[in-house]
């Protein structure tokens, strides 16, 4: 985790500073208003994937095993048609998956057999993604953006267990489902370490508090 948030830091602080670099502060305004020099134009078309952590455990009970996967998420941006201002608005859409699970054995006082239960969560959100780039921080191989998330989140949960007593298969709902809304405020950054592949990281809610991955531009 902590690895993870050192990582998405320094890849901000590289954007920044390739994003103010002296050689892109020479690029005239003439060449910002049409799209030259940045990494981010009217004609960027982007690919995300995405691996994030950060998010809320959903069960921790005595003894067990809890296993949760991280976050994987894959997001597509293009530009508005029209230039806004200094820089340009990216619109796309966005999918977030995470699973996780909860399982404890143990053995019943009824019959002495060894049983065991389980609970596992399956956590989607389907959304659609505004994000701004301005041009003082859209270099021609990083840039810093910040936008937001709008859309919807669905939580399964299921309960197993292969202990015969009807009072403990019955114990809880086998399975149900959960819609809600879903928004966040985010920001991040992105650094093109060949032409048009480049590492990202982002801070803010999707399907998680922390994300990284890799951006294909095309």
């Amino acid at each position: 985790m902590k690895k993870l948030t050192t990582l998405i830091a320094s890849m901000v602080i590289i954007a920044t500073s390739f994003a103010f670099n002296p050689i892109e502060k020479s690029v005239t305004i003439k060449e910002k208003s049409s799209g030259g020099g940045g990494c981010f134009d009217e004609n960027t078309h982007i690919v995300n994937l995405g691996v994030g952590f950060g998010n809320v455990r959903y069960y921790k009970g005595i003894g067990g095993s809890y296993h949760q996967t991280p976050a994987f998420s894959v997001s597509y941006e293009q530009p508005w048609k029209q230039r806004l201002g200094p820089g340009y608005l990216g619109v796309g859409a966005y999918l977030g998956f995470q699973t996780a699970r909860y399982k404890s054995d143990y053995r019943s006082s009824y019959d002495l057999g060894m049983y065991y239960y389980e609970h596992r969560w399956t956590n989607m959100m389907v959304a659609g993604r505004a994000a701004y780039h301005w041009d003082v921080l859209n270099s021609e191989k990083a840039e810093v953006y910040a936008g937001v998330l709008i859309g919807a989140s669905f939580r399964i949960y299921s309960y197993d267990t292969n202990d015969p007593r009807p009072e403990n298969k019955n114990l809880y709902k086998q399975t149900s489902s959960l819609a809600y809304p879903a928004y966040s405020l985010f920001a991040g950054a992105r650094w093109y370490f060949v032409k048009n592949v480049a590492f990202f990281g982002e801070v803010g809610y999707g399907i998680s508090y922390l994300t990284g991955g890799l951006s294909f531009k095309f």
